[in-house]
C-alpha cells in the first residue's frame, strides 16, 4: 500500500443514550511518528473519527459540549488517530466544545504514548477558517479541514459558482489558513464521486501547491460500489501531479450500506 492511500475512514455515527464506559485500546502495532503529509509505515492506516461533527447530524444525536468531551476522551483511549471535533464557527457553544477537546484531549497521553490529532472543520471562507484554527491551535497536533463542493450539480445549484470561481476560492482559503500558521491542512472535495474528474485533478493540484497536507475525496450521496470507488481513487493517484507529497483519504457515506466496503476496497490499492 502506498502512503497516499493510508488515510481512510467511513462516515461514523454514534448515538449516545447512556454514559459511555471507560475503554482502553490494546494497540499491538507501533504507531508511526505523526507527520502531516506522509505516513512513514506503508502498512499503517490512519483512522479519522467524525462522530463529533458528521455523526452529530444524525437524528437524535445532537450533543452538549460535555458529552462531546466525554466521547473525545473515549475515542482517544480507543486509539483513534484523528478526532474531527466539530465546526467551531457554527456557534459559541460549538467553538468552546472544540477548544476544550483540543486543550484537554489533544494534549493528553492516551496511555499508549500518543495524543490524537484534533481537527476542526471550516468552509472555504475566512469567517470559518479563523475560528477553526483558534479553537484547535493549542492541541499538540492541530488540524484544520476546509471543504467545498466540487460536483457540477453542487457548484451550480448549491454554490452558484463556476469551476473558475471554486479554484479561486480554494486558493484564497488555503493561503489564508497558511497565513494564520496552520501547518496540518486538509482539503476536502465535497461530492467528489459526482465531480468531473478533469476538474477534480486540477483542483487537487492547486490544493497541493497551496499547502494542503491531506486531500480527502468523498462519496457524499453514498451511491458508489466498491470497484467504482477503488477505480476512482486510482484515477486520482495516477492523474494528479504531486500526489505523492500528500496523504490521500476517503470519506464514504452509507446510503446503500456500502461505506465500509468502499473504504476497505481502497485500502487494498
Amino acid at each position: 500500500m502506498l502512503p497516499t492511500t493510508s488515510f481512510l475512514f467511513s462516515k461514523t455515527s454514534l448515538y449516545v443514550n447512556k454514559p459511555l464506559v471507560s475503554c482502553k485500546a490494546q494497540l499491538t502495532q507501533t504507531r508511526p511518528i505523526y507527520i502531516p503529509n506522509r505516513i512513514s509505515d506503508n502498512s499503517y492506516v490512519r483512522i479519522l473519527d467524525t462522530t463529533l461533527r458528521d455523526g452529530e447530524q444524525a437524528p437524535g444525536a445532537s450533543m452538549m459540549g460535555s458529552q462531546k468531551l466525554q466521547i473525545a476522551r473515549q475515542l482517544s483511549q480507543m486509539g483513534v488517530d484523528i478526532i474531527e471535533a466539530g465546526f467551531p464557527s457554527s456557534s459559541k457553544e460549538e467553538y468552546e466544545a472544540v477548544r476544550r477537546i483540543a486543550l484537554e484531549v489533544g494534549n493528553s497521553d492516551n496511555g499508549a504514548g500518543y495524543a490524537p490529532v484534533i481537527a476542526a472543520s471550516a468552509r472555504c471562507v475566512k469567517e470559518d477558517i479563523g475560528p477553526a484554527w483558534e479553537a484547535v491551535k493549542l492541541a499538540k497536533y492541530p488540524r484544520v479541514c476546509i471543504f467545498i463542493s466540487t460536483s457540477s450539480i453542487h457548484m451550480k445549484h448549491k454554490l452558484g459558482k463556476t469551476e473558475e470561481d471554486v479554484i479561486r476560492i480554494v486558493k484564497e482559503a488555503l493561503a489564508f489558513a497558511k497565513s494564520l500558521g496552520v501547518v496540518d491542512l486538509e482539503f476536502i472535495s465535497e461530492d467528489s464521486a459526482r465531480s468531473e474528474r478533469r476538474f477534480l485533478y486540477q483542483l487537487f493540484e492547486e490544493a497541493i501547491r497551496g499547502g494542503a497536507t491531506t486531500l480527502l475525496m468523498t462519496d457524499t450521496v453514498g451511491y458508489t460500489f466498491p470497484h467504482e470507488w477503488a477505480d476512482f481513487v486510482q484515477d486520482v493517484r495516477r492523474n494528479v501531479s504531486g500526489i505523492d507529497g500528500v496523504v490521500l483519504g476517503t470519506h464514504c457515506h452509507d446510503d446503500i450500506g456500502l461505506a465500509t466496503a468502499n473504504t476497505l476496497a481502497v485500502s487494498y490499492l
